[in-house]
């Protein structure tokens, strides 16, 4: 499953998984929920794997590594997703370890990575990153970087930060708040479909993904364009793609199919019909009619004799 789902390279470099569904036995309760996958070198040096549950919240109120975060802290974590500095932990041989701290947005978990394995560039995506701005990345903070070209060839301007749980920088668009990057878990998987790590990352960014074979409750295939929704905190579903203008209204085909079979809601013309609706149909079909007007037509009582 994880090769399929293309999950290998990252987990050899030692990365995490996305979000994917796995069974957990507690205390002899099954248990079905989703987590994050990784390799880990136990202490005889043989890779295990190490299982990132889901969080509700980032536990910032317990000790981490015998460090004690300060109100602050917890303010700029919970805000930001990262720390914005190093921080000192002590080992127990009472030596310091400079780790950057961020919290895995999919988790919810606390993570740390040593400063010692983080590399700055001169370079970023083509502009040369001055001694100023090198020396803010190396101390945990966001550093705005202009003239970048991105795989277009269009320039752009972001914010980079070190990211202890992608182990590198990251790139943060308009000072978005992480708490709106919160608001929805991104699903590994939709309507039967995997999403590859690619589709799953763009939905992170807020792009559109285009997703075919698509099933809805009731069994039936259809294609949709999917995208967040952060003011109703879900994913929302267009027969069009809705990053570009149409010259023309959509017909409600897949709409209605897909109102009537996974919503469980009913229109006039479909009203008492009950086999699945197929792709692009609006009204029932002959045997579909038939069967309505049998659950339509009056009962009438018999005469006794």
């Amino acid at each position: 499953m994880l090769q399929k789902r293309n999950c290998l390279d990252t987990m050899l470099n030692f990365g995490k998984s996305p979000l994917i569904p796995v069974k957990m036995d507690l205390d002899g309760i099954s248990v079905d929920t989703q987590a994050r996958l990784a390799f880990r070198k136990g202490d005889d040096n043989k890779l295990t794997i190490a299982v990132h549950g889901v969080r509700a919240q980032p536990e910032l109120d317990k000790p981490f590594y015998g460090h004690k975060f300060t109100d602050e802290e917890k303010k700029v974590l919970s805000e930001t997703g990262n720390l914005g500095k190093v921080l000192d932990l002590k080992k127990t041989d009472g030596s310091v370890l400079p780790v950057y701290i961020s919290i895995d947005k999919l988790t919810n978990e606390v993570v740390a990575l040593r400063a010692d394995k983080v590399n700055i560039p001169n370079e970023i995506k083509g502009a040369r990153l001055d001694d100023k701005q090198k020396q803010g990345l190396q101390e945990g903070k966001a550093v705005l970087v202009e003239d970048m070209t991105a795989r277009s060839g269009k320039e752009f301007s972001a914010h980079l930060q070190v990211n202890a749980e992608k182990r590198g920088l990251e790139f943060i668009f308009n000072n978005q708040p992480f708490q709106n990057q919160q608001d929805i878990r991104i699903p590994s998987k939709l309507g039967g479909v995997n999403l590859s790590e690619k589709q799953q990352a763009d939905l992170k960014a807020e792009k559109t993904i285009y997703v075919e074979g698509l099933t809805d409750k009731k069994g039936q295939q259809y294609n949709a364009y999917i995208r967040v929704n952060h003011e109703k905190g879900k994913l929302d579903f267009f027969k069009w793609n809705p990053d570009k203008a149409q010259e023309k209204t959509p017909d409600n085909a897949h709409k209605t199919q897909e109102a009537v079979n996974s919503q469980g809601k009913t229109n006039e013309a479909t009203r008492n019909v009950k086999e699945p609706l197929k792709p692009g149909q609006v009204q029932p079909s002959e045997k579909q009619q038939r069967e309505k007007d049998k659950q339509q037509k009056p009962k009438t009582k018999g005469i006794k004799v």
